[in-house]
């Protein structure tokens, strides 16, 4: 799990001027907390922890010698400025559910026969900080040839962990179309081989 280093920020300060002066900015929230704690990071660090975090990732944020386990609830991040807007987290508490969701990513897709197209990227669920879900990965070569359609209701999650999907079980996560070969371009390959 990620540890990102934040401290408590002067609310009195603009967001604008702390990004001026090599900071992003953002949020702690929870339940078990009196109110939200303003936040502000390293602008290196933060960007660094998008790159290999996304939203729904579990972090360790330490903020004044305090470790807070969170999950990162909004990355607000803009392109063209390449400038973290905000970064906002959620503390987790033991035994209470949070609303979260998980990253799908693809490996091998290259052996594929014909074209994926990735219907879904996230599946939101509701669960207690002990059953978070780790990035799903999905990996063409463990699946068989024939499938062309894979569902939420696939990946059996509720199965590995005690969780409530939010995501519907008939949402499809990706479909396989076939390559078709256009009459011109085969006409055009026999004519070479003549």
């Amino acid at each position: 799990m990620t540890t990102l280093q934040a401290e408590k920020r002067n609310p009195e300060i603009k967001a604008k001027r702390l990004r001026r002066e090599g900071y992003a900015t953002g949020t702690l929230s929870g339940r078990g907390m009196k109110e939200t704690i303003a936040l502000q990071y390293p602008e290196k660090e933060a960007l660094q922890f998008i790159r290999g975090n996304k939203e729904g990732s579990q972090v360790i944020l330490e903020i004044g010698g305090k470790k807070i386990s969170a999950i990162t609830k909004n990355i607000a991040y803009d392109p063209l400025k390449k400038q973290i807007q905000a970064l906002d987290f959620q503390a987790l508490v033991a035994g209470e559910k949070v609303s979260t969701s998980v990253q799908i990513h693809f490996t091998n897709e290259d052996i594929v026969q014909g074209f994926v197209s990735q219907e879904l990227t996230e599946v939101h669920y509701k669960a207690d900080p002990a059953n978070l879900l780790e990035p799903i990965e999905i990996d063409f070569g463990k699946i068989p040839p024939e499938i062309k359609n894979y569902y939420v209701r696939d990946l059996k999650l509720d199965e590995k962990k005690e969780i409530e999907l939010i995501t519907p079980e008939s949402a499809q996560i990706f479909h396989i179309g076939e390559v078709t070969v256009d009459a011109g371009e085969e006409e055009t390959s026999e004519e070479t081989k003549e």
